[in-house]
């Protein structure tokens, strides 16, 4: 979502879900429109309003799934419009919301999507025109709308604007849907082909195209307080499922700003979520009879803080952004004068929803002519100076050990925050900060009806803190994800019961047991915390009397008044610190504030020069497979990434490597080690070793996951293992494969054939992240190749083939490939042998290749033949012997490009090949 693409390119499935939304969305609302009395809302609003909830699921799935800025633009906001609407109607179905309160319900959000559907036809002029005649025709259903609201009568024009993007949206489905069948020449609908030659004034005007949906749903809240400040509605309660959407749409877009490397704009935005949906709370709590509104207090503390912060980091970004959040700050700093009717909010309330509107125009046009033509303005203060300016400001020594927590976008260095293909930057900010919010929110709020925290403990204490450590999961960070996890747990369900006042008398004694456990548990992080850094010792020791605070209150037991205040203060200016520390280092790149060095250092490893260390190397750039290339070269065990789970390799011409990563490993006698080649040609020189069924099983079934186990043979001596030999396989059989991984086989084509073992100490689980394999084998391996998480969590299936010419194939394990789709392709083989009379073999049953070579021996003297096909030869049909100690001498040209350039190429290869071993 949010990336720039041509329409063309986008599939075809999302567009068609997504325009199918449309058509339904305003087809109900037509239909609606024309048969509403609207003295009698019940009968039929119900219906409606589930149906619309229904349509805006959908429609949102389709969002999710496009990557076009213009279409996940209007999919997106359209979805909060359906969902939005479904809520109102299903509330006028239940009479919860009288029919007089209609334009109090529906006014901000039909003049929010009035804007958005204007700015999205503008904007799609160049590139989109029929979504943006699509959006036009909207913009005018919303108008007449606006104005049935006001005269009941125009209902009637307003269902007759809505049949148009019906009528529209059905061509553009129809047409998508039949283009698809159309595979020949340039036939194509009228309207439909717009794709267009890109431009070169055109740009990349923004990397995160989240933040279009993210502004213009920060419109929503914003519009329904300045009407009720300007009086175009009397109450902001019946707009509270607008409200509702909007904090989950910007959690949404927190979620994509941290998977677009993004972190500011994530924090921001997962701020403005929890600010949101905590007043939603304060406002339909009127409908259960409080009368107290907590909100403005929180926000008079904890949220001027947070926004003043951001106005300050927003000099980074450009001066729009500078705006909204000093409006935002003068917004939240309002909320606690005189209440809503304050002019103050109200005054706060127009200047951040004319910058909102600003800025999502802006954001929409220019991205989508790609090119400037709203001004936003630069950053008056680029990232090189913030550095600049706190490198002579520091007040804390730099720390020169392990940079692991330090360097952020200098990935390739690192140990710790390199991503590889991890799909968020790090998310730590965001767990600081909603513990932050949470703990002041308990501290500012602790006299009163305590069930007004109940939004501000389970919303950034409970979910947006459990969606940071989900991504620091994601990142491999087994430490923090798990700390963040359970301390969301804590806040959600402790605060939960607490707030509510579940618990009364004897009942606590079963909380209380709960937050033991907790209180327990911490312990085991305050240990651990000890190796991070100080802040988190000091963090969790804070968190610590937290616990035993809910401990006591659970009991039943009394406490200064003062004990909770203080406690939550504390610990909420640490994670202030925290957070302040962790996104100014992210947005900065290197440490600009210190979270201080850990008490112990663990060692890096045994057997190195000091500070050495593990090479992390990043499996998405080419220099990052050329760094573990060279480690393996030189008989180093290395990491590496596979379509399955990560696994430890050494190259096989280097025996005391194999030897090395066996012992490393501890590797079991029932789990021996594995070969891995990158082409079949490189075994092609003991095609007859291997028959001609196996051979063609092995064609057919690679590359993919599935190691086959074949008969020992006189063929594994070229590898070069040596002595080693012993560690492959067992006497009588040996497991080999191709990886249906880009980056394993591209390896394996510059080191050659490797030698393969889970990366994990016998019996422990697989290991899913590169993380993983420095906590597990850090300190015994040479490198990582760096590549995030692990596409599968499930290990290869591994075939058992020694008895394959009689028929029978066995499983030693069924992995990520089913039984089913292994037989399937053996069943393939077999009747393509049998009912073509062996069709591969000749009068001897010798095997015919393309190149006229036959039984592994070429019909002439040359070696440079030979070379490219994986395994040196000169002397096949003699003493195998003579060749173990030899390495294998692998050229990564294949076989079907044998060009005399390539040949030479290879001769070239083969010579730099170290043949010492």
């Amino acid at each position: 979502m949010g990336r720039t693409g041509d329409i063309s390119t986008l599939p075809v499935g999302p567009r068609v879900q997504g325009m199918t939304g449309v058509v339904l969305g305003s087809l109900v609302l037509a239909a609606h429109n024309f048969s509403l009395d609207l003295t009698v809302a019940a009968p039929n609003s119900l219906v409606t309003g589930t149906v619309l909830v229904i349509i805006g699921i959908l429609q949102f799935a389709a969002g999710c799934r496009l990557l076009s800025p213009t279409l996940t633009t209007l999919y997106l906001p359209l979805s909060v419009l359906w969902g939005s609407l479904g809520a109102v109607k299903i509330l006028e179905g239940l009479d919860i919301f009288s029919p007089d309160a209609r334009k109090d319900a529906l006014l901000p959000g039909y003049a929010v999507f009035l804007f958005i559907t204007l700015s999205l036809a503008i904007a799609g002029v160049k590139q989109h025109t029929l979504i943006g005649l699509v959006s036009f025709l909207l913009s005018f259903s919303m108008t007449m709308e606006i104005v049935a609201l006001f005269y009941p009568a125009a209902r009637w024009g307003a269902a007759c604007y809505q049949a148009l993007p019906v009528l529209l949206g059905l061509y553009y489905v129809i047409g998508l849907s039949v283009s698809q069948y159309i595979k020949t020449g340039d036939v194509s609908l009228p309207g439909l082909s717009e794709g267009h030659m890109k431009n070169e004034d055109e740009e990349q005007i923004i990397e995160n195209g989240a933040l279009v949906f993210g502004y213009a749903m920060n419109m929503l809240p914003i519009c329904v307080l300045a009407l009720f400040f300007t009086g175009a509605i009397n109450d902001v309660h019946h707009a509270t499922p607008w409200m509702v959407l909007a904090g989950l749409a910007q959690l949404l877009v927190s979620i994509v700003s941290f998977r677009r490397d993004d972190m500011f704009h994530g924090a921001v935005f997962s701020v403005s979520a929890t600010l949101w949906l905590g007043l939603t709370y304060g406002f339909i709590s009127k409908f259960w009879g409080k009368t107290e509104l907590a909100p403005p207090v929180l926000a008079s503390s904890v949220f001027v803080l947070i926004f003043v912060i951001f106005f300050l980091l927003s000099f980074t970004q450009n001066i729009a952004d500078v705006i909204y959040n000093l409006c935002f700050a003068l917004f939240v700093l309002s909320l606690p004068t005189t209440g809503l009717n304050s002019i103050y909010l109200g005054v706060a309330s127009i200047l951040l929803l004319t910058i909102s509107l600003y800025y999502t125009f802006a954001l929409s046009l220019n991205s989508g002519f790609k090119r400037t033509l709203v001004p936003v303005g630069r950053g008056p203060l680029p990232e090189d100076s913030l550095r600049e300016l706190f490198s002579r400001c520091r007040c804390f020594p730099r720390y020169h050990g392990d940079q692991s927590a330090i360097s952020v976008r200098a990935q390739a260095s690192t140990t710790d925050n390199i991503l590889g293909y991890s799909k968020y930057a790090s998310a730590d900010s965001l767990g600081y900060l909603s513990n932050a919010v949470t703990a002041l929110a308990v501290a500012l709020l602790s006299t009163g009806d305590k069930s007004l925290v109940l939004p501000w403990v389970i919303v950034p204490g409970g979910v947006i803190q459990f969606v940071a450590g989900s991504i620091s999961f994601s990142r491999g960070k087994t430490f923090e994800s798990t700390a963040f996890m359970v301390y969301s747990m804590m806040w959600l369900l402790w605060g939960s019961v607490r707030y509510s006042g579940v618990y009364r008398g004897s009942e606590g004694l079963g909380v209380g047991a709960g937050a033991a456990s907790f209180l327990l548990f911490n312990l085991f992080v305050i240990f651990l915390s000890v190796v991070i850094n100080k802040a988190w010792l000091v963090l969790s020791v804070v968190f610590e009397v937290v616990c035993v605070q809910f401990l006591l209150d659970a009991l039943g037991v009394q406490t200064s008044p003062y004990f909770e205040l203080v406690v939550m203060c504390v610990f909420g200016v640490v994670c202030v610190y925290c957070f302040c520390a962790h996104l100014l280092n992210g947005m900065c790149g290197e440490e600009v504030m210190s979270l201080g060095t850990p008490l112990l250092t663990l060692g890096m490893g045994r057997g190195r020069d000091a500070g050495q260390g593990c090479v992390m190397a990043d499996a998405r750039k080419a220099n990052g497979v050329k760094q573990i290339a060279d480690l393996l070269k030189d008989g180093g065990i290395c990491g590496m990434p596979t379509d399955t789970v990560y696994v430890l390799v050494a190259a096989c011409n280097h025996p005391a490597a194999v030897e090395r990563a066996y012992r490393t490993k501890k590797q079991a006698e029932e789990r021996p080690m594995s070969i891995w080649i990158s082409q079949l040609s490189q075994l092609e020189p003991a095609r007859e070793e291997f028959g001609p069924l196996l051979w063609d099983f092995m064609k057919e079934a690679w590359p993919s996951s599935i190691s086959l186990v074949i008969k020992r043979g006189p063929w594994l001596d070229r590898f070069g293992l040596g002595g080693s030999a012993r560690y492959i396989g067992t006497p009588e059989s040996i497991a080999i494969r191709i990886p249906d991984c880009t980056v394993a086989t591209h390896l394996i084509d510059l080191v050659g054939p490797i030698a393969v073992t889970s990366a994990n100490p016998s019996g422990e689980a697989d290991t899913t992240h590169h993380s993983q394999v420095t906590a597990k084998l850090g300190e015994n391996v040479d490198g990582v190749l760096c590549d995030g998480p692990s596409p599968e969590n499930i290990a290869s299936t591994v075939v058992n083939c020694t008895k394959i010419d009689e028929g029978d194939l066995g499983f030693f394990r069924v992995g990520i490939v089913p039984k089913s789709r292994v037989l399937d392709i053996f069943d393939s083989v077999r009747r393509r042998h049998h009912g073509n009379g062996m069709r591969t073999s000749l009068q001897n049953g010798d095997v015919q290749r393309q190149n006229g070579v036959a039984n592994g021996t070429l019909p002439h003297t040359s070696t440079t033949a030979d070379v490219t096909l994986g395994i040196a030869n000169t002397a096949f049909a003699g003493d195998d012997n003579q060749y173990t100690d030899l390495p294998p001498e692998v050229a990564v040209v294949p076989v079907e490009d044998q060009t005399a350039g390539s040949r030479a190429s290879s001769i070239a290869n083969l010579l730099s090949v170290d043949t010492k071993l």
